[in-house]
Formats: structure tokens, sequence, C-alpha cells
């Protein structure tokens, strides 16, 4: 991958399609700075905006990988595997917030437990808190699994 090639082909299908970067940018949900950083190769895509700018652009994930267009039938195999890393990534992005989440939401509820425990002040929104995060590990991790 080379940003640059990607980020001139960003630019030369945008400006083929007589749009402006703010277009872009509204559609995608991101800045307009971000998309000249593409444009002039600074940075990259997250790799949630690759298939949304890649359908955007009417090009394939292989093609903006790849930062111009491919002509053969092999555009199919590409993209096919492109798109397939594209969500697994998104996949582990997604895992590793939502385990963030939890480690957050546990560490909560035992703060709650420990201060209760201390204070010997059982006020009920700490206890809902506390069955909350219980119900959802239930809901999440063990009742999923059968």
């Amino acid at each position: 991958m080379n940003a640059q090639k990607t980020g001139s082909l960003i630019a030369a299908i945008r400006k083929e399609q007589n749009r402006t970067q703010q277009d872009l940018s509204n559609e995608l949900g991101v800045s307009s700075a971000a998309i000249s950083k593409w444009e002039r190769g600074i940075g990259f895509p997250d790799v949630s905006l690759i298939e949304p700018l890649a359908t955007s652009l009417g090009i394939t994930i292989a093609e903006l990988f790849k930062g111009e267009r491919i002509e053969n039938g092999d555009a199919n195999e590409y993209e096919n595997l492109l798109s397939d890393v594209v969500k697994v990534s998104k996949n582990e992005i997604s895992k590793k917030k939502k385990i963030s989440n939890w480690i957050i939401a546990i560490t909560v509820a035992v703060l709650y437990l420990l201060i209760s425990i201390i204070t010997q002040k059982w006020e009920i929104t700490w206890m809902v808190w506390i069955v909350y995060c219980f119900y959802r590990i239930f809901t999440e991790y063990i009742y999923k699994k059968y």
C-alpha cells in the first residue's frame, strides 16, 4: 500500500465526480481535513472507512489499496480477500472496544461495592449498577455460549 498513490486516486476520482472534499467528508462522517490528508498521502483512512470510501468513489477496495484502477479479472479475487481483511479488522476493533468497556464497567462496579462495604451504606443505585453489570456479563458471555 502506497499512501501517495491511494491519495492521488482518491483525489482524481473525487474530482472526476465533481465533488468537493467537503462533500466526501459529509458522506463519510469525517472532517474535510481528513480527506485532505488522505489525498496528500499524509495519512490513510481508518479501516472502518475503507469499504464506505471505496463504495462512495465507485471503486473496489483492491483498487483503493493499490492506488490505481485494476482492469483485469483478478480484481474480484483481490476484492474478496481485502473485503474479508477489512471485516476481520473491524471485528477485532469492535472486540477491543467491548473489552475496554467491560473493564471500565466492572472496575466501577467493584469500586461501588468496595465503597458500600467501607462506608456501610448500601444505596439502591449502587446495587442496581452491580446487578446490571453481572446481568450483562451473563447475557453477553455465558448465555451466548449455549
